[in-house]
């Protein structure tokens, strides 16, 4: 094994770790067996689901930068907050970076050009991210139409559009419907409503808008 070869090891410490020095000793022992030279070593306090991981995103800089030729984690779940940011941080780091991806404690390993292990560990990966997907979209489906059923109003709220009195006076002043449309941002039909709403019957303003 060559010496120089360049990793990092990553673990984050959650409020479930007994002793999070184990998996300091193990990331590391499990290193220089293979023969990598720590080249960053990052730990981080926090839950995956509430934390924005400042050093997991340290770890990806400097892959992004070719400084890497392996991560070492303790455990799966400490490399992504979910299945989907899961398989996101492995595709990068193995299929994009070329950066070799160990899981100590569960005997995982995912090698960049993908040989048959890890190609099937990429496929299941990918089905439960794709699963979560769905779940993700399912929960979403029913949260709208529930708040649908309550009479929440979805979406944007509309744009008020211009004042029937600026259209009106624009159309006296001799204004196109197509310019006055261009002008306010709407449809002419809406530019002729907003007149007709305003000008009283009978007036010149009335004949205008025709």
């Amino acid at each position: 094994m060559s010496a120089h070869r360049r990793s990092a090891v990553y673990h984050r410490v959650s409020t479930l770790d007994q002793n999070p020095a184990l998996a300091r000793s193990e990331l590391r022992t499990a290193a220089k067996r293979l023969g990598y030279r720590i080249v960053l070593d990052v730990e981080e306090t926090g839950s995956g689901a509430q934390n924005d991981r400042p050093g997991f995103q340290r770890v990806l800089a400097a892959a992004r930068r070719g400084e890497l030729d392996a991560l070492l984690v303790f455990k799966l779940d400490r490399a992504g907050r979910s299945a989907l940011d899961l398989l996101a941080n492995i595709r990068e780091l193995v299929e994009v970076h070329g950066v070799r991806f160990l899981v100590t404690s569960q005997g995982l390993d995912l090698k960049p050009g993908g040989d048959a292990i890890s190609r099937l560990l990429m496929t299941v990966l990918a089905a439960v991210a794709e699963f979560e997907r769905d779940l993700i979209r399912d929960r979403t489906r029913l949260g709208l139409a529930a708040a649908r059923r309550r009479g929440v109003r979805l979406g944007r709220r509309p744009s008020p559009g211009p004042l029937p009195a600026a259209v009106l006076e624009r159309r006296a002043a001799g204004r196109s419907w197509t310019q006055l449309a261009a002008e306010f941002g709407c449809s002419i039909g809406k530019a002729r409503r907003l007149a007709a709403a305003t000008a009283p019957r009978g007036s010149a303003s009335a004949r205008r808008i025709r």
